[in-house]
């Protein structure tokens, strides 16, 4: 099982998802320079994820593109998904947007529900955005 990242026309292969995402965001980084946080979207169907940097709220340069085996099962939640890992090891932070807070919500409750690793939710954020509404988790 390999997964394919596809950047500025340069593609690598990697055997895990997570050195994928962290290929991905390496390249950006990379090619654009700092940025505060990563959009990841997940498209069920075809098994790609869509990763790009995101300033001050906004999305910035082009985005790379993660080809994954053949679908299984969901590994994240439809819809927009944000992540950033945090400086320290044991706290991460994970956003899910949605057009309601419901859909936020639910796409929070699906995505810890499926990852038997996460041990505690430190904080809980809330944002209303142009479009729609953001919940941000602290966890580890």
């Amino acid at each position: 099982m390999s997964y394919r990242v596809e950047y500025n026309g340069d593609d690598i292969e990697l055997s895990t998802l997570d050195g994928a995402l962290d290929n991905a965001k390496n390249a950006i980084a990379a090619d654009v320079g700092p940025v505060s946080g990563w959009t990841v979207e997940h498209d069920e169907t075809i098994n790609d994820w869509f990763v790009q940097g995101v300033v001050d709220g906004s999305r910035i340069g082009p985005t790379a593109v993660i080809s994954g085996p053949e679908p299984v099962t969901p590994a994240a939640p439809s819809g927009r998904v944000y992540s950033s890992d945090e400086d320290e090891d044991w706290s991460r932070r994970m956003s899910f947007a949605g057009d309601t807070p419901a859909q936020a919500f639910a796409r929070a409750a699906s995505w810890l529900s499926a990852r038997p690793e996460v041990v505690a939710v430190s904080d809980v954020g809330w944002h209303s955005t142009a479009d729609g509404f953001r919940l941000q988790i602290y966890y580890r």
